[in-house]
């Protein structure tokens, strides 16, 4: 018996060590979104457990609100002593790790980053404009857009190159330049970057406060904010730059945040469907012909749902006494929901027994539409 709960245990640590999410990403069964954790300087996947033993990455795969959403949790070197990597080289043994866990297979990416975890994924996300395709949005917490005078005084004491990318000093070429291809790169356009902010001052002696003697503010609020979406006020998170991405319980202001831009970018399904008009009243002299060639035929489109019109096929329908030259055509479509057609059809003619009728007929669209549905959760 004791030999099995060893198993058992040893089978759980084994999990553990591996990272949540890692065993559903080797999986066929993705979901349709993944929701990456990336740490910060000198993290680690202990980056997010409370001090009560509640652990982030797991309070979302087991809460039903993320249901659609598979978990990862990414690591990346960044020893506390002696670092050799530079930002541009961390992004791309992100990049590689990720895609290690099946990240990149999913069709819908969010990412929670944790101070450096900011800048690496976004540098990562400018090195991989495909893949960047897949990204929703990003949540940064406490990440130093503008750097941190922390990095300044940190150099004095460790030559880790990252300290120099994360510096607030005036000739930091990185963070200007990281900035400056994110708003002139359209790969990244369509994603969203939303903030939150310390509000409490970190302790010398844990973590990056080994570099400092006394309670200092690690990242600003400009630095923590810049850059980041408008319409969306930044959130702050009553804790220290180390605290705030170790949410107590599901109640704490950095889980609510996330949770609250996850709602308001829900999961996508995309679906497309057919729907008809009828052009009726077309009507023909019996010795002539009824022709057009353009005429606009409009489907009425959902724009909640972002509905497109893709294609379309015509034919035509209710005739009566006439003759059809040739089948009508769709010359082309546009997108916000109009088809334009080409028709041509003559009247039946003159007969001994009717004289010289009147021709019918209607001009029949399918259109093949395309919308966004979003996924309940």
């Amino acid at each position: 018996m004791r030999s099995a709960a060893a198993f058992v245990w040893a089978l759980f640590l084994s999990f553990l060590a591996t990272g949540f999410g890692s065993t559903r990403a080797q999986a066929e069964d993705l979901k349709p979104r993944v929701i990456v954790f990336v740490h910060g300087l000198h993290g680690d996947r202990e980056t997010w457990r409370a001090s009560n033993g509640a652990y982030w990455p797991q309070m979302v795969q087991t809460d039903a609100h993320f249901q659609q959403s598979d978990v990862v949790v990414a690591q990346y070197p960044t020893p506390s002593k002696h670092g050799q990597y530079t930002t541009v080289q961390l992004a791309e043994i992100l990049y590689k790790g990720l895609k290690q866990q099946r990240v990149w297979d999913h069709k819908d990416i969010v990412i929670i980053a944790h101070s450096l975890g900011g800048l690496l994924t976004e540098e990562m996300l400018l090195s991989h404009p495909t893949d960047a395709a897949h990204v929703r949005f990003v949540v940064s917490y406490a990440t130093p857009h503008e750097g941190s005078f922390v990095a300044n005084l940190a150099k004095i004491y460790d030559s880790d190159p990252l300290l120099a990318d994360l510096s607030d000093s005036n000739d930091n070429s990185f963070l200007m330049d990281l900035e400056q291809r994110w708003r002139s790169t359209p790969s990244v356009f369509g994603i969203h970057r939303y903030c939150a902010y310390e509000g409490l001052d970190t302790a010398a002696g844990e973590g990056v406060g080994k570099y400092f003697h006394a309670h200092t503010r690690v990242v600003s609020y400009y630095s923590a904010t810049y850059g980041c979406d408008g319409d969306v006020a930044p959130q702050k998170v009553m804790a220290d730059h180390i605290n705030i991405v170790r949410p107590a319980n599901r109640s704490a202001d950095a889980y609510t945040f996330f949770a609250r831009m996850y709602r308001n970018n829900p999961v996508i399904n995309v679906v497309e469907s057919v729907r008809d008009n009828k052009i009726s009243g077309l009507n023909v002299d019996c010795n002539r012909t009824n022709a057009g060639s353009d005429l606009q035929v409009p489907i009425a489109l959902d724009v909640s749902l972002h509905e497109q019109l893709i294609s379309a096929e015509v034919e035509l329908v209710d005739k009566d006494k006439i003759k059809e030259t040739s089948p009508p055509v769709v010359t082309r479509v546009d997108p916000g929901g109009i088809a334009h057609i080409s028709y041509a059809f003559k009247g039946h003619g003159h007969s001994l027994l009717l004289g010289c009728p009147t021709g019918h007929a209607s001009i029949l669209v399918h259109f093949h539409v395309r919308g966004e549905v979003p996924v309940k959760e």
